[in-house]
């Protein structure tokens, strides 16, 4: 029978995981960036009062990181691509919300022009015609470049990249509304305007602790995910 797997029921898990190491002091840093990043989930009000944490600070995105952006290598020479090994992002490959590989590499002549960012990068999908639903993001897990739909976001040592990678998740909709272009030819997003976003954040230990717990939640519902797709597969049709 296919397992299946719920955002509650992980997030019982990771809870208790969390109390069983650390202690009281990690059950308010979990509930806190659940009630946080993911308001839809209810956890109980005690969870929030534990022990006395510093507050949240409002600060500028801009102040919170820097940004690059790219390109795409002239398809007319095929030496951009053929044996490309370089990871090389567009718009297709943000599709989770941590990118592994690529539908398209290119050659180290193709990259000699572009910036490799390095893992742990943010990325985000500027230009497309999916900004009419949604802003996709996704954090690198390997180096990569990117081309002209993309932007790319790099945390300062303040700033705990895997934190604001759940921030973007959570405030899709609503910088969404805030930022995206419509009724051109393309969609796309006022990225400059959203570099002046403020948002509230925790102190560096706690986001890194935010970003620990929800790194952990999705690599757990991946996990379940290709699991039951596995038991799909072996399972015989019965007609």
């Amino acid at each position: 029978m296919a397992c299946k797997v719920s955002l509650q029921s992980s997030l019982a898990t990771l809870i208790a995981i969390s109390v069983a190491n650390s202690g009281n002091g990690s059950v308010q840093v979990v509930g806190r960036c659940i009630a946080y990043v993911r308001p839809a989930t209810r956890i109980p009000s005690t969870l929030l009062h534990l022990v006395p944490m510093p507050a949240w600070e409002q600060r500028k995105l801009e102040n919170l990181a820097s940004f690059g952006g790219g390109h795409t290598p002239p398809m007319a020479d095929a030496g951009n691509y053929v044996d490309g090994k370089i990871l090389w992002i567009t718009s297709q490959d943000v599709k989770q919300h941590y990118i592994e590989n690529t539908t398209t590499m290119i050659s180290e002549k193709g990259a000699a022009t572009l910036t490799l960012y390095p893992s742990d990068s943010i990325v985000i999908v500027a230009r497309s015609g999916i900004l009419r639903h949604t802003i996709p993001v996704a954090k690198l897990r390997k180096p990569a470049t990117v081309n002209q739909d993309i932007k790319v976001i790099q945390t300062v040592d303040s700033c705990d990249s895997s934190w604001l990678l759940q921030y973007f998740i959570a405030s899709n909709k609503t910088l969404l509304r805030e930022y995206g272009k419509t009724g051109t030819t393309v969609e796309s997003i006022d990225f400059a305007k959203m570099k002046s976003t403020a948002l509230m954040v925790p102190y560096i230990e706690e986001q890194q602790a935010i970003g620990s717990f929800f790194s952990r939640l999705d690599d757990l519902i991946t996990l379940h995910q290709r699991k039951r797709l596995s038991i799909r597969q072996r399972s015989p049709v019965w007609s």
